[in-house]
């Protein structure tokens, strides 16, 4: 079954970035995906992403969220055929108080058994 948030954390990682579905150690550069929304028609999925970059700085967090946004405009994840980056902005974390930023994205990815 194909899932986006998957072939997110896998394409990250091609990246040298350390992905995952749920938050960072305190201390560490990390980046998670989320699916935050999205509908489905026709075999096509239509999800809206998250992607949070985090790291001991905030301009450390913008820079790898930057770095990110950029190699979207070259390369996409596996089965994502096309995305729209809705928002970048300052992200912290309350819990761990560790500086994040928030890529928000649009994507349509076909559907597979």
């Amino acid at each position: 079954m194909y899932s986006v948030e998957q072939s997110f954390v896998e394409w990250l990682a091609d990246r040298n970035y350390a992905a995952s579905t749920y938050p960072p150690k305190e201390g560490t550069e990390f980046v998670t995906v989320e699916r935050t929304s999205g509908g489905v028609e026709d075999m096509l999925d239509h999800p809206t992403v998250a992607i949070q970059t985090w790291a001991a700085t905030p301009t450390r967090a913008e820079e790898m969220a930057l770095s990110i946004r950029n190699a979207l405009f070259y390369s996409r994840p596996e089965g994502v055929a096309h995305i729209t980056v809705d928002g970048l902005y300052p992200f912290w974390d309350s819990e761990t108080r560790l500086p994040r930023y928030q890529l928000v994205l649009d994507c349509t990815a076909q559907l597979t058994d």
